[in-house]
């Protein structure tokens, strides 16, 4: 089929692979404007028009795709459909009614579950068992729109990280939408209404969630840590250097004082509970596991605390 890609990190990228693979006439890929990345904040483009780039599709770039450039560029495609993941914008009227199939969109939950901005990083934060992909046909509200197809189970671990499940969705999430536009296009597929009343909502990471709270019980802040990392990395302060903790689990043990370290390895008392601390990124270094960061930063066990400035 006629195909426009809307999408910009990442995890969008598998999907416009397969699409390009299944042999779709991929018209377009859009992705927002090239932004500062990493840490030396230099101005990168994004994985979409990258990738998109390598394949020879043409990329274009739009601050607002809703404008009428934007609107001029897409229409004059005509194309059958719209395929949108992780674009970061959303589409008013004009847009969605442009495709001849309309809009498709794949949204990183199992809908109606954890609508929203941040359904990878709420579902690790909420201690969900599983979670999942849908696609859906797009309407003006956030993520309400018809559902198409949902994956299997995604089963989210004692371990598991928002990065970890992300990797896995990048996958599932191609291999679903791939069916869900060879359907599409066959005639073959009708959306379902979905379930207002059992509807949740996964908000936007605020600023204020990434320091970590040593008094909330450990579970709590096991969550955090693994539902932020590594995108939003949660943090605390050791002799008042700011150090990113990027996985934990939780360990048997009496309680201590919050933010107690209380062994060798990482084990770190909280406000019901303890857990292990198992990779950190202390400031301007790199990933490390918590052992070397313990041994360089000469920790003493049931001396030293976290979060203290």
């Amino acid at each position: 089929m006629k195909t426009v890609f809307l999408g910009t990190p990442e995890i969008a990228v598998p999907a416009l692979e397969r699409l390009f693979s299944d042999g779709h006439e991929m018209l377009l890929a859009v992705s927002q404007p090239d932004r500062p990345a990493g840490r030396g904040r230099r101005i990168a483009p994004t994985p979409v028009k990258t990738r998109a780039t390598e394949l020879g599709i043409p990329a274009l770039q739009f601050d607002d795709v809703n404008a009428p450039d934007a609107l001029f560029e897409i229409r004059r495609q005509n194309p059958d459909v719209i395929v949108v993941v992780a674009f970061g914008q959303l589409l008013k009227r004009e847009l969605l009614e442009t495709p001849r199939l309309g809009c498709v969109n794949l949204h990183a939950s199992l809908l109606p579950l954890l609508r929203g901005a941040a359904p990878i990083n709420r579902a690790v934060m909420e201690g969900l068992p599983f979670t999942g992909v849908t696609t859906m046909k797009m309407n003006r509200r956030m993520d309400a729109g018809e559902i198409y197809l949902k994956s299997g189970k995604i089963i989210i671990g004692p371990r598991t990280t928002a990065g970890d499940l992300e990797a896995e969705m990048k996958t599932v999430g191609a291999n679903l939408m791939s069916e869900t536009i060879r359907r599409l296009g066959a005639g073959t597929l009708t959306p379902v209404p979905q379930d207002e009343s059992i509807a949740t909502f996964a908000k936007k990471i605020e600023p204020s969630e990434r320091k970590i709270d040593w008094s909330l019980p450990a579970e709590a802040v096991d969550r955090r840590i693994r539902g932020l990392s590594p995108t939003h990395a949660a943090f605390t302060f050791f002799k008042g250097t700011r150090i990113q903790i990027l996985r934990s689990e939780l360990c048997a043990g009496a309680g201590a004082p919050p933010g107690t370290i209380l062994s060798e390895d990482l084990e770190v008392g909280a406000g019901n509970g303890r857990l292990r601390i198992l990779e950190v990124r202390p400031e301007g270094k790199k990933a490390m596991t918590a052992s070397e960061w313990a041994r360089g930063a000469r920790v003493a066990a049931n001396v030293d605390r976290l979060g203290e400035l």
